[in-house]
């Protein structure tokens, strides 16, 4: 059996209220392989994805176990500890590529420079290694390439050197937070596809957080959807897609736009707003919004109900494929 590259137990996550802003959140990603986590603005998929790394603000306090390797066991509660393999066995790129650069420095510097200073490589290597991932991620010129700064880089440029610069140290697990937001179209499905073919051939494991699942659902090998702080579906992005179990899975899926609707069709969308942290309903969270609610949703929180390598968090689960009137 392989070696999971991330493992996640019951990770929460609270403010200086008290109030829990994640809740009991579990999840594992294979080497070579892509999990998407996914959710509305204000799930928590990014808080979780922070916590994973170390890298919560300081107000807020987490709780749980996180491992790299399978083996070695971290607390969530020394984030300190985490953040320490940032840069070595773990990488994060940003929302804006561009954000990863220093503006009065130039591109190839930093990209040699991070992994020298850290004594991973030396200077020749890590030059070595720059020019290799840049021709790799389709990048042309590359020594007049290293000679330009941030501000004179195209939006596909930047992106590609933002991926070239986190891949520098080789990290065993990179955490990619909404990386196509400031893409176009193109560039995003270009973006992914680099990053499925990265993992892939260096078996390297990715946590792709996003709220376009229409999106990721072409790239991702498994899927873990969080609503209100807390995981409501798990599971292989194939099982998911095909037969979700949780009504809001079912939602999302039902308001992707598709070739195939009636032109003047109405646009689908989710009834109500999803709750703010901090005034998460009793029982089950969607239960507001939900199509198939009853009145145990309203009272009785659900338990996350793992079978085989799927799981949710439903009194009354779907299996009989994703169609869900709302």
């Amino acid at each position: 059996m392989t070696t999971p590259a991330l493992q996640v137990q019951d990770l929460e996550i609270v403010a200086p209220s008290g109030t829990k802003l994640v809740s009991g959140v579990s999840f594992e990603v294979s080497p070579g392989h892509l999990l998407g986590l996914l959710g509305e603005t204000g799930a928590g998929k990014t808080l979780t994805a922070r916590a994973v790394l170390g890298l919560l603000p300081k107000s807020l306090r987490a709780s749980g176990k996180v491992s790299f390797d399978g083996h070695t066991w971290h607390s969530m509660s020394r984030p300190e500890q985490i953040a320490q393999l940032l840069g070595t066995s773990t990488g994060l790129m940003l929302q804006n590529p561009a954000a990863a650069f220093d503006p009065m420095q130039r591109v190839g510097r930093q990209l040699v420079e991070s992994v020298v200073r850290k004594r991973l490589m030396t200077r020749q290597e890590a030059t070595h290694r720059a020019r290799e991932l840049c021709e790799y991620l389709g990048l042309v010129d590359i020594p007049e390439l290293f000679q330009l700064y941030p501000h004179e880089l195209s939006g596909g440029m930047a992106q590609r050197l933002a991926l070239a610069q986190t891949l520098m140290p080789k990290p065993r697990l990179l955490v990619v937070d909404e990386p196509t937001s400031a893409l176009d179209a193109n560039l995003r499905i270009e973006a992914l596809k680099l990053l499925r073919s990265i993992s892939e051939e260096a078996g390297m494991a990715a946590l792709l957080v996003s709220h376009d699942l229409g999106l990721v659902s072409g790239f991702c090998d498994s899927i873990a959807i969080i609503y209100a702080g807390r995981l409501v579906e798990y599971g292989p992005m194939a099982e998911v897609i095909d037969r979700p179990a949780h009504p809001y899975t079912a939602t999302l899926l039902n308001c992707e736009l598709t070739l195939d609707r009636p032109s003047r069709a109405r646009l689908p969308v989710i009834l109500g707003e999803p709750p703010s942290p901090g005034n998460w309903p009793r029982g089950c969270s969607f239960h507001p919004r939900c199509p198939d609610a009853q009145d145990r949703c309203a009272n009785d929180r659900p338990l996350f109900t793992k079978d085989s390598d799927s799981g949710y968090a439903c009194h009354y689960p779907r299996r009989e494929g994703r169609t869900c009137e709302i």
